[in-house]
């Protein structure tokens, strides 16, 4: 699948379950794949960032918290993954992906202080069985299917909830929506790249596009998390409003600021110079 080159690695023999295109050791030594190891710290700075930006009070959320940490959690552990082609630093990328889908699911359900501790629990013990499951079977599949499964189910559910009659009768529900679309849009294309790159890869023996799945992956679960702050302030009677800070005047980075009673709840009260 991977082009063979002479150099010989610091990190061989590889122990991961796969071996993505790009070139081993191409520009390093000490680096299995340079490009796809770089392109994966934007993604823990990313998660940095939209924590930084999360209005309160939901900045302080452990169930948000955790959102960003695994963003944190991933880019760094993408960066050990495709650095060193190991198992262990896989692992370090993959369950955090998988482990963070729940914590989307416990988001996007959004339980009253009742549930709450029951709903966690649930998820805490289908987190327990999907880890074991994840160091028992070591095949790429295996992780791809818990981690397809719980996405496909976050998109399905967060449709319905920001697409259902009784979300249209909000005053956020165009927000929603855009946050909705343009989150799953960038992912969607994000995920046909990285189709498009294995069967590149597999046809010529080349290819780069994992580096645009980070970067697309990476933004659009970060508008998805988003829509999940989202659709938390709406049913906390907030105004939500979907800001991007701007380089160059071009949106690089989006984050919500929530009003209620007039009041802004960011905390950033520079930022209208920034963004629009």
């Amino acid at each position: 699948m991977v082009a063979a080159i002479a150099v010989q690695g610091y990190w061989e023999p590889h122990t991961s379950s796969i071996d993505f295109c790009e070139a081993n050791y191409r520009f390093t030594p000490y680096v299995a794949e340079l490009l796809n190891s770089v392109s994966s710290l934007p993604i823990a700075l990313g998660g940095a960032w939209a924590w930084a930006y999360t209005p309160r009070p939901y900045s302080a959320w452990p169930r948000f918290a955790l959102c960003w940490l695994a963003f944190i959690a991933i880019g760094l552990g993408s960066a050990a993954f495709h650095g060193t082609l190991r198992r262990t630093a896989q692992a370090f990328d993959e369950v955090p992906m998988v482990l963070a889908n729940l914590v989307f699911v416990f988001c996007l359900l959004r339980p009253s202080e009742m549930q709450n501790r029951k709903l966690a629990s649930g998820l805490g013990v289908a987190a327990l069985i999907l880890v074991v499951g994840y160091v028992i079977y070591e095949a790429y599949a295996v992780f791809f299917f818990m981690y397809g499964t719980v996405v496909v189910y976050l998109l399905v559910e967060s449709w319905r909830r920001a697409f259902s009659s009784a979300a249209s009768a909000s005053p956020n529900a165009s927000v929603l929506r855009k946050l909705w679309l343009y989150g799953i849009s960038a992912y969607g294309a994000g995920f046909v790249l990285w189709v498009a790159d294995h069967v590149v890869c597999a046809q010529l023996g080349v290819g780069h596009l994992h580096i645009l799945w980070h970067a697309l992956a990476c933004m659009g679960t970060l508008i998805f998390v988003l829509l999940l702050l989202g659709l938390t302030a709406d049913a906390d009677g907030f105004q939500v409003q979907l800001k991007w800070l701007r380089c160059l005047l071009l949106p690089t980075m989006p984050f919500l600021e929530l009003s209620k009673d007039g009041g802004n709840t960011n905390g950033h009260s520079d930022s209208s110079k920034k963004v629009s």
